[in-house]
């Protein structure tokens, strides 16, 4: 089933859905004359719709029937009179023509009637955009009086001039608080999740340093001749201890981890498989036979699995005065490595003295300066890294404070032994490996009330916190606070005044509108929720794209729904994201949006004009794709409608292809949210061909691999040429994705495929949602090693625009 095909059934499908079972033949013989697969596909899919759990939900929300965008007597107001006669006009019926659309486009699912029944079907077109540059969005040419409705308007807001406003007062002014502490407490989730992914990437690169090292053969070499002297028996001649300390293999790896490194004071221990010390950078080397603690046994077992491992931040005290004296009191930082010799791990490698410690405790300390929080990392409730603030409020010195001092909630008077008290409770969910965000107030470490936002970072077993006093809310609403008391005196003065403005047309509509700046060059599209227009702003000489919520979807449910999409995309931070710039209502309530206008090609029409794709322009744009989900991923979202039609590629002179992910309309938080509109589907919402099978079973379920399966139908799409599944009635295709393989991409390409490729496109695409790559890191980490051997220069994308570009 191609995507105009399934767009018609789905069109039919919520045509017929709340008709009676007697008028629904009827209504489909009408609809499709003599095509009876149409109505046979229409009559599978209804046949697969539960009607009664539809019916529930839909009668939850109040839909009412579709109206026309007309002039509410504002200058203000969207008519037909503000575009040129002829030009493109959006359409609000049937969306058969556009291809692109899916259910998410409109915002609801099947179980949301699409007509109040016992209402009029019959609806106008929303105003059609100017089909030529310099045409304003916002206007009213006409210059007309008030009218009788508008002058109505004034008289009643003069007349509430004398309402007591005390009561209304309060509650407002709880509002706004409620709202700047939502405010707040988001800004500092956003904060924290940068923070996060900064330390991930701080340790990622120094593990992948340490690993390197430990995979040079020059240090596997003599770190093989140093375990083969430890596993000498003692009859064999010298003590082993002795020879370890006198053997030429130490200097050798002194030698080239200083080279590698650059760094001559470079410190690093070596152990055994039985976790015994055989080698270090100590020239005495007093540590060699000594066998680990066993709160280090841990860290050197998993380092043994393979895996690279955090050492500290941790001061090393005078515990191991006997086996080395510490070269300072400060707090150190290194990575534990294996180091493999025949295929296998023979050693554990600690690698430190590289200044790291003070690298980690420089980006949080700018994090801080940067956004006037105290941004600080934790380690099973310890202060990992200084806080800003900690030394000052504490007397301590600053140097004192990192992986020495507790995070504890000190307790009324903060005076009293910190030892016994317990963590606060952003540090005791971060020590269970809970993000968390804290709007209500708590104390800190040094008793004074703040914000505060966790999130862990599980590769390395810390966590990150960011804080913000709770003082910088009464700041903010200290002028509200003044301005109420103020508002009893001057609101009949205002009152007077805005009934006066009223009664007389506005002298320059254009300015006074919030999109009275830009305007309309073009119509992108239209969709089930609102019209998209290219639009350019007059002041800054930029296009930009505008989104505007339909006229006959201007109910209550409709606007949270468009507050949705804007607010959910409008948190991610990734560059391969759409960009939001602007986001609010017109005076008459009309939703707008105003967002990044993307030039270039849909992933979809880059295979349509050239067919399949390089396997390294494949793994770069995927890549690229894998970095916006890990983004919405860490901030709890869910896309839920990745295919090549949601994804702009576009030429980049440093990158060569860039690639930008939008339409977030079917976007999902993982984690409710009381402050965000929310729905429940009961049936699938999104393009089939392109959705995991779990989305079929249980279309409620939320699950963060369900877009890694998605992303990989975009890879095949790529390697292939075609989507994984089509051609087929819904029925089919629905069984297809449940149970079937797609065709191998191999086929579609005309040319065999190389196995790790296969692989890598099988692991994305698994039935089994155990079998996929479990988050977008180990994705993208996995993309990275294969574009080693993939390449795709600039150069060759710069070639592949000229030709297709155009």
């Amino acid at each position: 089933m191609d995507n105009d095909r399934y767009e018609r059934v789905r069109e039919l499908f919520f045509e017929v859905d709340d008709l009676p079972p007697e008028r629904r033949d009827a209504v489909l013989a009408e609809r499709c004359g003599d095509d009876l697969a149409l109505i046979d596909e229409v009559r599978s899919l209804l046949g697969e719709h539960d009607a009664d759990a539809a019916r529930r939900e839909g009668n939850t929300v109040d839909f009412k029937p579709a109206d026309a965008i007309t002039s509410r007597g504002s200058a203000q107001s969207v008519t037909s009179e503000q575009f040129p006669a002829g030009g493109p006009r959006p359409r609000t019926g049937g969306d058969a023509d556009d291809p692109n659309r899916t259910i998410g486009g409109a915002m609801r699912t099947h179980a949301a009637p699409r007509h109040d029944r016992d209402a009029a079907r019959t609806r106008t077109g929303p105003p059609a955009a100017a089909g030529s540059s310099g045409s304003t969005l916002f206007r009213d040419p006409t210059g007309r009086r008030l009218s009788k409705a508008r002058r109505r308007t004034g008289a009643a807001l003069l007349l509430a001039s004398l309402i007591p406003t005390a009561a209304v007062g309060v509650w407002i002014y709880g509002v706004v608080a409620d709202r700047f502490a939502s405010r707040i407490a988001g800004e500092l989730s956003g904060l924290a999740s940068a923070a996060a992914l900064s330390v991930d990437a701080f340790f990622d690169q120094r593990g992948d340093q340490a690993t390197r090292w430990a995979d040079d053969p020059d240090v596997v070499d003599a770190v093989g001749t140093l375990v083969a002297i430890a596993d000498a028996s003692p009859g064999d001649g010298d003590d082993p201890d002795e020879a370890l300390r006198r053997s030429p293999a130490a200097d050798a790896l002194a030698d080239r981890l200083r080279e590698l490194s650059g760094d001559p004071e470079i410190k690093f221990v070596l152990w055994d498989r039985s976790f015994k010390t055989i080698a270090s950078w100590t020239p005495e080397r007093r540590d060699v036979g000594h066998v680990v603690r066993p709160e280090g046994a841990a860290n050197l077992a998993r380092a043994a699995r393979g895996s690279a491992v955090r050492f500290g931040p941790v001061r090393l005290d005078d515990q191991a005065a006997d086996e080395f004296t510490p070269e300072s009191d400060a707090p150190t930082v290194g990575v534990i490595v294996p180091v493999r010799g025949r295929g296998r791990v023979i050693a554990e490698l600690l690698v430190r003295g590289l200044g790291w410690f003070e690298t980690l405790d420089g980006l949080t300390r700018r994090m801080s300066e940067e956004t006037r929080t105290d941004t600080y990392v934790v380690d099973d409730g310890v202060m990992a890294t200084a806080p800003p603030r900690a030394a000052a409020e504490l007397r301590i010195a600053p140097e004192d404070v990192a992986a020495r001092v507790r995070v504890v909630d000190p307790g009324p008077g903060v005076p009293g032994d910190r030892a016994s008290r317990p963590i606060t409770l952003i540090a005791a969910d971060l020590r269970r490996g809970e993000p968390t965000v804290r709007r209500d107030p708590y104390p800190n470490y040094a008793g004074r009330d703040v914000f505060g936002a966790g999130r862990p970072v599980d590769d390395w077993g810390l966590g990150v916190v960011v804080e913000r006093d709770a003082d910088s809310l009464d700041v903010a609403l200290s002028p509200i606070r003044w301005g109420f008391l103020s508002l009893g005196t001057l609101l009949s003065l205002m009152s007077v005044g805005a009934a006066w403005r009223l009664a007389r047309p506005p002298a320059d509509a254009e300015e006074a509108h919030p999109l009275g700046r830009y305007d309309v060059v073009d119509t992108l599209g239209t969709g089930g929720m609102g019209a998209v227009y290219r639009v350019h702003h007059r002041g800054l000489g930029r296009d930009a794209a505008l989104k505007i919520l339909r006229g006959d979807r201007q109910h209550d449910d409709d606007r949270a729904r468009f507050d949705r999409e804007a607010k959910l995309a409008a948190t991610l931070d990734s560059p391969h994201t759409v960009t939001i710039y602007d986001y609010g209502r017109t005076a008459e309530g009309d939703a707008y949006c105003v967002m990044q206008y993307l030039r270039g090609l849909t992933l979809h029409e880059v295979v349509t004009r050239d067919g399949p794709q390089p396997i390294g322009r494949t793994l770069a744009i995927v890549r690229q794709v894998a970095d916006t989900i890990c983004d919405a991923h860490a901030a709890n979202l869910t896309h839920r409608d990745l295919k090549p039609h949601n994804i702009m590629l576009s030429p980049d002179p440093a990158a060569g292809d860039w690639a930008v992910v939008f339409d977030y309309g079917l976007a999902k938080p993982l984690v409710p949210d009381d402050d965000m509109f929310t729905t429940m589907e009961t049936v699938w919402s999104g393009t089939p061909m392109y959705m995991a099978p779990e989305r079929f079973r249980n279309p409620s379920s939320l699950d963060p691999r369900s877009d890694l399966y998605s992303l990989g139908t975009v890879a095949y799409w790529l390697l292939s040429g075609r989507p994984p599944f089509a051609q087929s009635d819904p029925e089919s295709l629905f069984a297809l994705i449940l149970n079937e393989d797609p065709i191998d991409a191999s086929v579609q390409r005309g040319e065999r495929l190389p196995p790790d490729i296969s692989r890598w496109l099988a692991k994305m695409m698994a039935k089994d949602i155990a079998d996929r790559y479990q988050d977008a890191r180990s994705l993208a980490n996995d993309i990275d090693r294969l574009r080693a051997r993939y390449p795709w220069r600039v150069e060759e994308s710069t070639m592949w625009w000229k030709i297709y570009g155009g």
